[in-house]
């Protein structure tokens, strides 16, 4: 995580923060305080679930959204985000799903974005999602595999980017970034300061 007097130093020049999951709310709630700027977020499997009520206050859910990024004044940017929350079932904890489950949620999603579509409205450019899609950026253990409807999302909306965390990059040899037909997607884990 990144905090302190460094924090404004090295994203002092950043327009909206975008967590993909797994922070503290209280963390969340700081880079608002501290950089002012809006925070965008979807669920981790470590986070609480949504029916707990707890939430990091002043930040906006992506999760089963489209949403404009504003700017620090509150202005839309033309720039639309797609947010799905959650990882594989595999303890039973909260926001977790089964690839079932998630079928059904990233069909509902690709339903708001068709209906947006057919009314002439702007299209998501950035996908947020916790979890990495199959095959790209996951993992092979129970926890850390992606989801299979992912890929069919790409496929059938080509984002330009997609955002996700949960697979932890250590070592050199870990890939950052990954593409498929013209979705660049991206592991923020850790942080990643983009541009968009």
């Amino acid at each position: 995580m990144l905090q302190g007097p460094s924090l404004n130093t090295y994203a002092g020049d950043v327009g909206a923060v975008i967590s993909c999951g797994d922070l503290p709310f209280t963390y969340l709630e700081y880079l608002i305080t501290f950089l002012g700027v809006p925070v965008y977020y979807v669920l981790g499997n470590h986070d609480p679930g949504p029916e707990s009520g707890e939430y990091p206050g002043g930040c906006t859910p992506l999760d089963g959204r489209i949403v404009e990024i504003e700017d620090v004044n509150g202005k839309g940017s033309g720039v639309l985000l797609a947010g799905l929350s959650g990882s594989r079932l595999y303890s039973g904890g909260p926001n977790q799903y089964t690839e079932r489950q998630m079928r059904r949620r990233t069909r509902a999603l690709s339903t708001r974005i068709r209906c947006r579509k057919l009314v002439g409205r702007e299209q998501p450019r950035i996908f947020v999602t916790h979890s990495p899609p199959f095959k790209l950026g996951d993992a092979e253990d129970r926890a850390h595999i992606g989801f299979e409807s992912f890929v069919r999302l790409i496929d059938r909306h080509s984002p330009e980017l997609w955002l996700h965390g949960h697979v932890h990059l250590y070592g050199a040899n870990q890939q950052r970034v990954l593409t498929r037909g013209d979705t660049k997607l991206v592991n923020v884990y850790g942080h990643k300061i983009l541009k968009i």
